[in-house]
């Protein structure tokens, strides 16, 4: 349990009984309720602004048991504290500069990423890399900016000092660069969220019992019968140190006269168009082209992989796929499990100093880049340094949204909104 504020001290004094703490070291202490003793555990204060919040901290570790942590909590607010809303304490440590907008998303990511590299871009931006990367960006804006401004304000004096064309490659530079980064977005979105797999095709194609290889135990029921499977089943595996969630969907047909097994289709293909990667099931003993064609037709636009099932069943195979397995014997589908990570983890990057950890940076890193871009076209054309230095600013601008510097109210909820009660 974690008290940041004002108050933190005087409520953790009267919960141990105690006078006093020695600041930042662990001490062992009975908590009390009213008149009782709740449980045992260990004390550590931290005073400002030498802690997280940057605000006196008290963290009182206690055994699991919810009864004593409710009982704990309780007795926090009959003393005067209140419930920590989500992200309240990385929203503290944000307004009190003891992180950066950028390593407060990039705790929130580390808590919650979903792969091995993911928790190491994570960390990557706690250690403040992405404020690295942009500050000599900054810098470079700043000056471009000054440059264009004092030609705009003393344009008798002959104050330029940089060429118009030098401006310009440093302008396409910064756009380049976070461009670039701004690309990573797509790589870290799986890293860091997960990848989504969906598996379709036509009615007994084998998709549930794919389905339960995959996951490694029966989740789907598996029968002969069409459209056992109406509803989409998921399941999350850990392949290769990424989290991937198949979508096990309904069979597809277009003769079914059922409005249950209809909506069941429809579903699992709606689910499907907002996946990373399909698996397109077709059954080699008995191929049914009119509904491949159809999903195929669906799922443009989405990566799939052409799945030749039920290869026990057939002796010769002319039919073209991207694999060939059997749920019967098992052939093909360690290798299947090892493209489909291969295609999740296909997606690389180059930069050095930016991983893009949130939808809000890859948003911004772009719209700085436009306006660079923007600010070099005015610059070479007829607008000239007025409406260049009006796009740096708002570049310059964009910047400070992207590190917090200038988050408004309304940004810093939206943000936190996402992080998990207490942290």
């Amino acid at each position: 349990m974690r008290i940041s504020g004002i108050e933190a001290l005087s409520i953790a004094k009267k919960i141990c009984r105690k006078d006093g703490f020695t600041p930042r070291k662990m001490e062992f202490s009975s908590l009390f309720g009213v008149s009782k003793m709740i449980d045992q555990g260990l004390v550590a204060y931290m005073p400002n602004p030498n802690s997280f919040t940057g605000e006196d901290v008290v963290e009182i570790f206690c055994h699991g048991n919810p009864i004593i942590v409710e009982l704990l909590i309780d007795r926090c607010v009959e003393l005067g504290a209140r419930l920590a809303r989500a992200g309240e304490f990385s929203r503290r440590a944000v307004l009190n500069n003891k992180l950066s907008l950028l390593q407060a998303e990039a705790l929130n990511k580390l808590i919650h990423c979903r792969s091995v590299e993911g928790i190491k871009w994570a960390n990557q931006g706690l250690q403040g890399e992405i404020d690295k990367g942009l500050a000599p960006v900054e810098e470079l804006l700043l000056d471009i900016c000054a440059e264009l401004e004092a030609r705009l304000d003393y344009p008798q004096e002959g104050l330029g000092y940089v060429e118009d064309l030098e401006l310009c490659q440093k302008l396409q530079k910064i756009a380049s660069d976070c461009r670039q980064s701004a690309q990573t977005w797509r790589a870290g979105k799986i890293r860091l969220n997960g990848a989504q797999v969906a598996i379709l095709g036509p009615v007994n194609a084998g998709k549930s019992s794919l389905f339960n290889h995959l996951v490694g135990k029966q989740r789907a029921l598996v029968s002969n019968i069409p459209g056992t499977t109406r509803d989409v089943i998921e399941k999350s595996i850990l392949i290769d140190g990424l989290e991937i969630c198949f979508l096990d969907t309904a069979g597809a047909r277009t003769d079914t006269q059922d409005p249950l097994e209809k909506k069941g289709i429809q579903l699992g293909i709606e689910m499907a168009k907002e996946v990373d990667l399909g698996l397109l099931l077709l059954p080699l003993h008995s191929p049914a082209a009119e509904t491949i064609t159809y999903l195929k037709e669906q799922l443009a636009g989405i990566d799939t992989i052409t799945v030749g099932t039920h290869l026990d069943k057939v002796e010769n195979n002319s039919i073209r796929t991207d694999i060939n397995i059997s749920n019967h014997t098992g052939e093909g589908i360690d290798q299947l499990k090892k493209i489909i990570r291969n295609k999740m983890g296909e997606i690389s990057t180059n930069a050095e100093k930016w991983i893009v950890l949130s939808q809000r940076q890859h948003e911004l890193l772009l719209s700085i880049s436009s306006h660079c871009e923007r600010a070099g076209n005015a610059l070479q054309g007829d607008f000239g340094p007025a409406i260049a230095a009006e796009e740096v600013t708002q570049a310059l601008e964009r910047m400070a949204e992207l590190s917090g510097k200038d988050a408004r109210e309304a940004i810093l909820d939206r943000l936190f909104s996402t992080f998990c009660i207490g942290k």
